[in-house]
């Protein structure tokens, strides 16, 4: 219906600004003649035509005026159909919304994150006890006397004797 309406509209716009150019056509006519004539002396013509050409400048604008008016009144349908769109897009939205908050079982769903949770504490324990296991396993002694012989490095520079304390 609006879609039919601003067709409508569109075509009576054109329509007018037909109108409104074979006026201004009209009008230029006017004016030449109104010239051709004064040239000849032929006043009371020239008064006549002078009136017609003032009829049809005051029409050329009552068009204008016309063409404006459809023109919002053109705008206005389309801001109600995007307003349309919208409030029907919405209404979709809000629906989907209704069923998954309907389908949505919030104990369960707190109980599944505690369990996960857990599951996630429990394997970062036993990661952390893999790793330890690991790290002790390559540990060798070569890396303890290494590491002793960097302390004492260490201490040396800085001037501090473990052995002597």
């Amino acid at each position: 219906l609006l879609r039919e309406n601003k067709r409508m509209l569109d075509k009576s716009i054109r329509e007018m600004d037909r109108e409104k150019n074979a006026l201004q056509q009209q009008e230029k006519k006017l004016v030449a003649e109104i010239k051709k004539t004064a040239k000849t002396g032929q006043m009371g013509a020239v008064k006549v035509m002078a009136k017609d050409l003032i009829r049809t400048k005051h029409s050329i604008t009552k068009f204008n005026g016309l063409k404006s008016q459809l023109q919002s009144v053109s705008l206005r349908i389309q801001t109600l159909k995007s307003t349309q769109a919208m409030a029907d897009a919405m209404k979709g939205v809000t629906k989907a919304m209704g069923t998954m908050n309907r389908q949505l079982n919030l104990p369960a769903l707190q109980k599944i994150m505690m369990e996960f949770e857990k599951q996630n504490e429990r394997m970062d324990m036993t990661t952390e006890v893999m790793g330890d296991a690991i790290d002790d396993a390559f540990e060798g002694e070569d890396e303890e006397e290494e590491t002793e012989e960097l302390v004492q490095q260490v201490l040396s520079e800085i001037g501090l004797d473990l052995d002597g304390q």
